[in-house]
């Protein structure tokens, strides 16, 4: 089942972008990311008013407002300069037809989700593009509708795409609370010349075959993780954050490595010193990591507590080390730890947390989602062993994307813990009702 393009066309700001805005640099964060695309699909529910000409129309009209605030969203990036060209050449917008219904890609394989995004995410096929934002809007037979975006990492944030979300959401509903972004970033972490030239690495990046599984942790499944971490008030992500690193040193060590290295960004926002708010438009995170010999994996306490540590070391000290004309001295030293587990040959395994950010309030007036997912592209030879976390709809449930190389997954999907758990994310009886 593939959807069909009915329309595919420029969304331009509704009003130009001011010329002292025309060129915006990156920040030094932004200019350390790699030259990847953040993938978020939306899925809502079918509605009784399926109207698909008013809808795209008002969709098309909402965004082009949002992008006056949002507006390096509208322009086009230049990688050699690491700078958006803010020339309001606009947001590619794609409408969709999709010859099944809902509840048929949320039973389907990885395969079915990549055709309801703009373009393919190949990642050489990303990194060609210069366009910064993409969104495609699919209507199913049944009425339900998926909006999928995709969004420069080098730009933007995940942080920056959700609250780019809402305030389109918000707009589109008929919300009068105008969300404007906070472009202090670049303030703060000012633009670096020294980095312009320099290849950002995809770290932990390998070629072969490899797979994909999403596994439900549910409520009572968090509460068991909990008791067995050690922690004090143990968050549902570092209770199962611990757990599948415990399992993936077990596919690690059937593959021949002694150690293993989680990597996972951490938001800088309310790490700083004064807090800085969520507002704040473009890259705000930095990567810390735990290590651990493969085969000591099996006390789930230790990992638990090393995760914990790993982002405590994220302090507001080490924030203001990366600020003003000094920052990329700063952003060295902070950088040593993740420079010297990476360097030593333990087994990398990258880590995202989209938990806690609000993604299922996003709203554009027919209700909230259904279900928020991401995808990966696994026809391609490239890939990194990579987790990442979402909130479940219910909002007490983890939902976890694993991409693993293919030897690495036959391992890691036959540990009997992973088997017991749910693989759907909801209830998909309860749509077709």
């Amino acid at each position: 089942m593939e959807s069909k393009i009915t329309s595919r066309e420029y969304i331009k700001p509704s009003s130009p972008t001011p010329a002292h805005l025309r060129t915006y640099k990156l920040s030094m964060i932004d200019q350390t990311c790699a030259p990847h695309f953040i993938p978020i699909l939306l899925l809502f529910p079918p509605r009784p008013d399926n109207d698909r000409h008013r809808t795209t129309e008002q969709l098309k009209y909402s965004l082009s407002i949002i992008l006056t605030r949002f507006y390096p969203f509208a322009g086009r990036a230049n990688q050699d300069n690491h700078s958006v060209d803010c020339s309001d050449a606009g947001v590619d917008f794609t409408v969709a037809e999709f010859p099944g219904h809902l509840h048929d890609v949320i039973n389907s394989s990885q395969d079915l989700l990549l055709h309801l995004f703009p373009m393919k995410l190949d990642f050489e096929y990303v990194k060609a593009q210069s366009g910064v934002v993409f969104v495609q809007v699919n209507y199913f037979e049944c009425g339900a509708i998926a909006v999928a975006t995709l969004a420069s990492h080098q730009v933007a944030d995940l942080t920056t795409m959700v609250n780019f979300l809402k305030a389109w959401a918000g707009t589109n509903r008929g919300s009068k609370q105008e969300v404007c972004p906070n472009y202090i970033s670049q303030i703060l972490f000012p633009h670096k010349n020294e980095l312009l030239g320099q290849k950002v690495s995809n770290s932990g990046s390998t070629t072969g075959k490899w797979g994909m599984r999403r596994y439900v942790f549910d409520s009572i499944a968090i509460s068991s993780l909990k008791a067995k971490t050690g922690l004090k008030n143990p968050t549902r992500v570092e209770a199962v954050s611990a757990f599948l690193w415990k399992c993936f040193m077990e596919a690690s060590l059937k593959n021949g490595k002694s150690d293993s290295v989680i990597v996972w960004p951490v938001n800088l926002r309310r790490r700083a010193q004064p807090p800085l708010g969520m507002d704040v438009f473009g890259n705000c995170t930095a990567s810390t990591t735990a290590s651990c010999r493969n085969d000591d994996g099996g006390v789930y306490k230790d990992l638990a507590r090393k995760l914990r540590e790993s982002v405590a070391r994220i302090d507001g000290e080490y924030v203001t080390r990366m600020q003003g004309d000094g920052g990329f001295l700063g952003y060295q030293v902070n950088m040593q730890s993740v420079v010297a587990d990476l360097s030593g040959g333990a087994d990398p395994l990258l880590w995202s947390s989209w938990c806690n950010i609000g993604i299922y309030d996003i709203d554009f007036g027919w209700g909230k989602p259904v279900w928020v997912t991401t995808a990966f592209d696994h026809s391609r030879s490239e890939y990194a062993n990579l987790i990442i976390l979402l909130d479940t709809s219910a909002g007490d449930g983890i939902e976890a994307c694993v991409c693993l190389g293919e030897k690495y997954m036959q391992v890691f999907d036959a540990i009997d813990e992973l088997r017991d758990l749910e693989p759907s994310p909801l209830d998909v009886g309860s749509l077709m009702n």
